[in-house]
């Protein structure tokens, strides 16, 4: 065999190994702008599912709080109508009943105020000097904090107990 005829095998082996590995690119290449493509339309979907769960969580928590609004036109138009005051009061207390249910049914909770302060759950805005209890104690819940899970959606506005020493 001849060094011509050797050189024009292998130049055309190398061809159809080029043609083959071209070819296995344009298949890859392919392949992946199909997953992008997929992985485009799968993001939307998911953004859009999420989407419609959060209206519907919303649509849900409103309509709760409608109730609630409901109640308080009626114990409005009923104290303009001369109901007795106890009588409207009973129903405002029912309706903070009725919230208080609301509220905890979504996993929404009180922050505790008994004992010391924590800054993660509670904000100092007075204080007051007390020989009773230590220095750092709650010793007044001036407006009620609540947290939804480990989030503080609104922290307990307190009164800190500070050492009574004299100054």
């Amino acid at each position: 065999m001849n060094a011509d005829s050797h050189d024009s095998e292998a130049t055309a082996a190398a061809s159809e190994r080029e043609a083959e590995l071209e070819a296995e690119v344009a298949s890859l290449n392919d392949q992946l702008l199909r997953l992008r493509a997929e992985m485009d339309n799968f993001r939307k979907r998911v953004n859009r599912t999420t989407d419609d769960l959060i209206q519907q969580a919303k649509s849900s928590l409103l309509r709760d709080i409608l109730r609630v609004a409901d109640d308080l036109d009626r114990t409005l138009a009923a104290l303009d109508a001369g109901t007795d005051p106890e009588s409207a009061r009973e129903g405002v207390q029912l309706m903070r009943s009725q919230l208080a249910s609301l509220l905890q049914a979504r996993g929404v909770r009180a922050i505790e105020t008994d004992g010391a302060f924590d800054p993660h759950w509670h904000e100092a805005v007075a204080t007051r000097p007390s020989a009773d209890v230590p220095a750092g104690t709650i010793t007044a819940e001036l407006q009620a904090g609540y947290r939804w899970g480990d989030d503080v959606l609104r922290a307990a506005r307190v009164e800190v107990a500070v050492s009574d020493d004299g100054m």
